[in-house]
């Protein structure tokens, strides 16, 4: 009950820092102006852009059951796609929920072991991982001098990427790292002398059972290419809202991969929907484009808004389904560190 009383209050505050900086940023705004944006906004681009962003949702939900069947579980690719739709709307309810949704929901549809599928979700977020520091490089690497540039303009965001290589930092995550062995051994002594003993050491084969799909997956090369696919999508997700915003459709996608990027890492934040942190970054680079503040803050609460809108509009109808189909217990959100699901 502690736990659930502190976690209530720890994102109640997040959320609070994100509304806070959300409403600094729009304080002085006139709102017309944000109507008579979406008024002449081509929703053609738009409609566009939430296709893309149900693309990418599909083609996590068939990467997801690669790795699924291995173990000799062939879940439906509707419950599948219908969970990882969830993933995204409790991540809005509650950051990094969603993982833990998600697995829940195929654990009760498709009656796959609930620690399998935690592994598989594992060997995801290092694929995921891996493509968007691959990402990143290429990123940075062609923008050099403007992502430069960005953080030489905003020194508070550089001085607190550079604080996570201060010496103090690096010593904790050590003493957390040796601290964390230590513990593993001592747990490893008082489970061969525990009755659960059976119970945890199958929890943890199922969980390296998971892990382990990747080795005897067939068609690895078609999942990397989903992966690849997932990353584009929500690339050219984003981008083809510049399209439709006429003060934004100059802007070029090599632009758009920066804007892309700067957004990504605001939503490292874990706060609902990246609302705040996501919008600043964004800004702040479009300025470096030659884009007007004010231009630059309609773009992102257009962007925004309507990227949440995708996923809170098919999350809740995913969750219709899903309780229709199955009952309430199908749906369970929890907080959970697994990963930052985008």
């Amino acid at each position: 009950m502690k736990k659930i009383v502190f976690n209530t209050i720890k994102y109640l505050l997040l959320f609070s820092v994100g509304i806070l900086i959300f409403w600094f940023l729009y304080r002085k705004f006139e709102w017309k102006e944000i109507a008579d944006a979406l008024k002449g906004l081509n929703y053609f681009w738009i409609v566009l852009s939430i296709i893309f962003g149900l693309l990418s949702q599909l083609s996590r939900a068939i990467r997801w059951k690669m790795l699924i069947k291995p173990m000799g579980y062939n879940p439906r690719l509707s419950n599948t796609f219908l969970s990882v739709l969830v993933l995204y709307f409790a991540n809005l309810i509650i950051p990094r929920a969603g993982e833990v949704a998600r697995c829940g929901v195929l654990a009760k549809t498709d009656k796959v072991p609930f620690t399998k599928l935690v592994g598989t979700v594992f060997v995801e977020r290092l694929a995921d991982t891996l493509m968007l520091f691959i990402l990143t490089i290429i990123i940075f690497a062609s923008n050099f001098s403007v992502i430069l540039k960005f953080f030489e303009e905003n020194p508070k965001i550089t001085g607190n990427l550079l604080n996570l290589l201060n010496l103090k930092y690096i010593l904790i995550f050590c003493l957390v790292i040796v601290l964390g062995i230590i513990g593993y051994r001592l747990l490893k002594k008082r489970l061969k002398k525990s009755s659960k003993k059976g119970r945890i050491v199958e929890l943890k084969d199922q969980f390296v059972a998971g892990i382990k799909s990747i080795a005897s997956m067939k068609g690895k090369w078609k999942f990397l290419g989903h992966t690849m696919f997932i990353f584009l999508m929500w690339l050219v997700m984003l981008y083809v809202v510049f399209l439709a915003y006429e003060p934004t459709k100059h802007m070029t996608l090599r632009a758009g991969m920066v804007v892309f990027l700067m957004g990504g890492l605001a939503m490292l934040a874990p706060i609902q929907g990246g609302i705040g942190p996501w919008h600043y970054m964004v800004v702040q680079t479009m300025i470096l484009y030659g884009i007007e503040e004010k231009t630059g803050l309609i773009f992102a609460l257009i962007a925004h808004s309507f990227t949440n809108l995708i996923y809170i509009i098919f999350g809740g109808i995913a969750v219709m389904i899903l309780i229709f189909r199955y009952g309430s217990e199908t749906i369970r959100f929890r907080s959970t560190p697994l990963v930052n699901s985008r």
